[in-house]
């Protein structure tokens, strides 16, 4: 099994957003750009407009950290991304969420936060393409990873064995093979990637490369539990 990096975009000005958006474009497919409101999570972050002012060849990955999903989906939307995911704690009506995307035939998903239970999920968990479980509480980088997430991972796959099982928060090698083995698919990393003064590299586009390839070898060799 292939453990997709990706490089999480918390930005909360356009210049903020450009410099890492174009630090890691040689060096990935995809990028997950994290938009707050400061009413969910307390930070407020860039919008849809800084997004789709910049221009990437790069898949996007909007996670929406949110209060009001429908004040801030359609301006994502008419970006099309490649996916959006929004948080199940504020989601009012999932199925009218899962019936607007698949009208506009963009992959998306939920996101669960460290102390919601996976059983928010189990009416959903055929309808969406993907699951994102927080191991840290939104808004901000640089948190403790919380590892009751492991636990979640595996709930997850029991639900649904083919799902796709995105971690995002306090992604770095050791709890990136940690979640990798219990069966997740996808990592998103902000802080190791982009706010690593230890990453060697003698320029930051050097130094966010360099973290990139070190998660990237953290799970090259994982073989997850339900295929061991």
């Amino acid at each position: 099994m292939s453990v997709e990096i990706l490089p999480a975009i918390l930005a909360k000005t356009p210049s903020d957003y450009h410099r890492k958006l174009k630090a890691v474009e040689p060096y990935t497919e995809w990028v997950q750009i994290d938009i707050v409101d400061n009413i969910y999570a307390r930070n407020q972050t860039i919008d849809a407009k800084v997004v789709g002012s910049i221009r990437t060849n790069l898949k996007l990955e909007i996670q929406l950290m949110v209060e009001h999903i429908e004040n801030w989906l359609d301006s994502f939307v008419e970006l099309k991304p490649e996916r959006i995911i929004f948080p199940i704690e504020s989601a009012r009506d999932p199925i009218g969420l899962v019936n607007h995307m698949r009208a506009h035939q963009i992959a998306f998903g939920f996101s669960l936060d460290p102390h919601t239970s996976t059983e928010r999920l189990q009416h959903l968990v055929d309808k969406i393409d993907i699951a994102l479980l927080l191991a840290v509480n939104p808004g901000f980088s640089g948190q403790h990873f919380a590892h009751v997430v492991i636990d979640k991972i595996r709930q997850l796959r029991s639900m649904r064995p083919d799902l796709p099982i995105e971690i995002d928060g306090g992604i770095e090698p050791d709890t990136a093979r940690k979640c990798a083995e219990a069966g997740a698919t996808i990592l998103a990393s902000g802080s190791y990637v982009f706010n690593n003064d230890k990453m060697e590299g003698s320029s930051y586009n050097e130094k966010v490369r360099n973290a990139i390839e070190t998660l990237r070898e953290s799970v090259a060799d994982v073989i997850p539990e339900n295929n061991a």
